[in-house]
C-alpha cells in the first residue's frame, strides 16, 4: 500500500473520531430564537428578500444549528454582530479552512512522491492538527477587526456626543437632538444608531434605552454612558454641560486606546527588521564559527 496513504488516513480517521465524539458527549445551548420560531411566538417579516444561500452558507447555518455551544465552538457572537457577519457566513469560513487544514498535507505528501518518486509520509496527526489550527483562525481574524471597529465606533461616539450637545442649543427636546444628529453622516456608525432607533419607534421605546441596549450589545460603553445620561432628560436636567463633559473624557480614552494600538503595531513592526537582520547576522558569524570548529 501507497506509504503517504498508511500514514494519512489514521491521522484523518482520528480527527474525524474526535470530532464525532465531540458532537456527541459536548452539553447543547437551547437557543431563545430558534425556540420562539419553532413556537410559533416570532415573527420575522422582512421587508427586502434575502438572496438565496450558497452551499457554503447552507454548511454554515446547518453548523451554527448543530454544534455544542461550548467555549471552543461558540461563536463570537457580540463581535460578529459588531462586523455584521452573519453567523453561518462565519461557521462556513471555518469549515472551508479546517477542510484545507486537513487535506493540504495528503496532497503535499502526493504532490512530493510524484515529483521525487520516493514516499514522503507524515505524521500521523499532522492533518487533524493543522484542521484545528485552520478551524480556529477566523476567531482571532474576527477578535482584531472587532477591537479595530470599537475603536473607530467610540471615535464616532465622541463625534455625535459633541453634535448632541450642538443640538440641544435650540429649543429642541432630547429625543429630536438625538435624532437630528444621528442623521448628519451616513458612515457606517451612524447608520447603525439610526437603524437602532427606527427599531425603538417600532417597540414604542425611547432613543436612550436604545441606544444603551446597542451599547451593551456590541460592547460600546461610550454608548452606554450616552443612554444614561439622556435618560436624565426625563428628569428635566440640563444636558449639555453634561455631554461635554463626557465627551472631552471620551476623546481622553480614543487618545489613550489609539497610542495603545499604535504601540502595538510598532512592536509587531519589528519583526520583520529582526527577520531581516537575521540572514546578515549569519552570514557574519558562520566564518569564525566554521573557522573555530576547523582548527
Amino acid at each position: 500500500m501507497n506509504p503517504t496513504l498508511i500514514a494519512a488516513v489514521p491521522g484523518l480517521l482520528v480527527g474525524g473520531g474526535l470530532a464525532i465524539t465531540l458532537l456527541v458527549l459536548a452539553p447543547r445551548t437551547v437557543r431563545a430564537g430558534d425556540a420562539l420560531v419553532r413556537l410559533g411566538e416570532a415573527s420575522v417579516a422582512p421587508t427586502i428578500s434575502s438572496p438565496p444561500l450558497s452551499q457554503w452558507d447552507r454548511i454554515g447555518s446547518w453548523l451554527s444549528q448543530n454544534l455544542p455551544q461550548v467555549k471552543f465552538l461558540a461563536p463570537p457572537t457580540r463581535d460578529l454582530d459588531l462586523l455584521e457577519i452573519p453567523v453561518s457566513r462565519f461557521f462556513a469560513r471555518k469549515f472551508q479552512l479546517a477542510i484545507l487544514g486537513l487535506f493540504a498535507p495528503v496532497v503535499l505528501s502526493l504532490l512530493a512522491q510524484v515529483f521525487t518518486g520516493q514516499p514522503f509520509p507524515l505524521p500521523l496527526l499532522v492533518s487533524p492538527v493543522l484542521a484545528l489550527i485552520m478551524w480556529m483562525m477566523p476567531d482571532g481574524q474576527v477578535k482584531a477587526r472587532a477591537a479595530a471597529a470599537r475603536r473607530e465606533f467610540t471615535r464616532f461616539v465622541s463625534v455625535y456626543l459633541k453634535l448632541v450637545a450642538v443640538a440641544l442649543l435650540g429649543s429642541t427636546t432630547a429625543d429630536t437632538a438625538l435624532n437630528d444628529a444621528a442623521s448628519v453622516s451616513d458612515t457606517w456608525v451612524f447608520r447603525r444608531i439610526r437603524r437602532e432607533y427606527a427599531r425603538a419607534e417600532l417597540t414604542r421605546t425611547t432613543k436612550w434605552d436604545a441606544i444603551e441596549r446597542l451599547g451593551a450589545q456590541i460592547e460600546i460603553p461610550s454608548l452606554i454612558e450616552l443612554g444614561r445620561t439622556m435618560r436624565l432628560s426625563e428628569a428635566r436636567v440640563s444636558l449639555r454641560d453634561q455631554l461635554l463633559a463626557t465627551d472631552q473624557n471620551l476623546r481622553t480614552l480614543v487618545e489613550a486606546a489609539d497610542e495603545d494600538a499604535a504601540k502595538k503595531i510598532t512592536k509587531r513592526s519589528g519583526l520583520p527588521v529582526y527577520m531581516t537582520l537575521f540572514p546578515v547576522i549569519l552570514i557574519v558569524l558562520l566564518p569564525p564559527i566554521y573557522s573555530l570548529f576547523t582548527i
